[in-house]
């Protein structure tokens, strides 16, 4: 054989050598575990639900007493009437999944009414909203993947799960008010703390 030859034989078999050394060295993959199931749909809104109703009853422990009334312009809520508002709509929405007998007493009024909030104290407020949401925890206890879908009450117009939706969607919507007016006044909300 050639002398040339002969070196690029020598060469090719030592890098083949190199390159199956490498390969026997390499981390052999291991099959890919699959992802833990799916928690179920009732289990996802709940958490959201819990997750921003946390935030929303620490905001209004947080907010001041003696700023209850107020609101960055004429057109909006004022605090009390934000938190009123929020307490009626988890009342609203969760009363006849938890097994009341008739809904609550609404907290907030019309735009063109005194809203009774204006005449709760801030620890009233507070009691209230906590109220409501432990009614809302009691309603997603009474729903299953089973039921969800059954309709909410003889003549509701959404399905049980369908209202818990619409309610942790629009609790989403208000927090974002709630975390506006306490920035309007110098305040760093909940969801923002350790930030």
């Amino acid at each position: 054989m050639p002398r040339m030859n002969r070196q690029h034989l020598l060469a090719a078999l030592a890098a083949a050598s190199f390159g199956s050394t490498l390969l026997a060295q390499a981390p052999q993959q291991q099959p890919q575990q699959p992802p833990p199931p799916l928690p179920g749909l009732v289990a996802e809104v709940k958490t959201t639900y819990t997750n921003v109703q946390n935030n929303i009853v620490k905001a209004a422990e947080q907010f001041p007493e003696d700023k209850l009334k107020w609101q960055p312009t004429p057109a909006v809520r004022t605090w009390a009437r934000l938190i009123g508002h929020l307490t009626d709509d988890n009342n609203g929405a969760c009363w006849l999944l938890a097994g009341d007998a008739a809904a609550p007493t609404r907290v907030d009024a019309p735009d063109n009414q005194e809203s009774p909030s204006h005449k709760l104290t801030k620890e009233q407020l507070v009691t209230g909203l906590k109220e409501s949401v432990a009614r809302c925890d009691k309603a997603f206890a009474a729903l299953t993947d089973a039921n969800m879908a059954e309709r909410n009450g003889p003549n509701g117009r959404r399905s049980k799960i369908g209202t818990l939706i619409y309610n942790t969607s629009h609790t989403n919507e208000h927090y974002g008010n709630l975390v506006t007016y306490m920035r309007l006044n110098n305040m760093v909300p909940p969801s923002s703390v350790g930030r």
